[in-house]
């Protein structure tokens, strides 16, 4: 078989075909779940360090001043709702942070 019969050709007019909007619908396409992210106060690693990675890892909170966060921090000990974001976009987050030693739990924002 003579190589160039696989090359595609980039300059063709025809139209690629869509999937009809019903499909994408039920494979959730047009789904757009909100989530909530928690952070978990681990003991592995000091907290100071948890919340360094936090802000790197959230750009968002640098919105907030270090002495803002860690006052929130006192007030809730053990866990600490920081975030509302897409559903992808969380999961992505939580699994970075989990790589870093952060312990983040998604949930699903039931919005009313």
């Amino acid at each position: 078989m003579d190589k160039r019969s696989k090359v595609i050709d980039l300059d063709n007019d025809t139209p690629i075909s869509e999937a009809p909007y019903a499909d994408l619908h039920k494979v959730g396409f047009f789904d757009y779940k909100e989530a909530k992210l928690t952070i978990v106060w681990g003991e592995e690693i000091s907290r100071n360090k948890q919340i360094i990675i936090l802000r790197k890892l959230y750009p968002k909170l640098k919105e907030l001043s270090t002495a803002n966060i860690y006052e929130i921090v006192q007030k809730n000990k053990q866990e600490w709702q920081f975030a509302t974001m897409g559903w992808g976009n969380a999961v992505d987050l939580a699994n970075e942070a989990k790589i870093l030693g952060l312990n983040i739990i998604v949930e699903e924002l039931v919005l009313s």
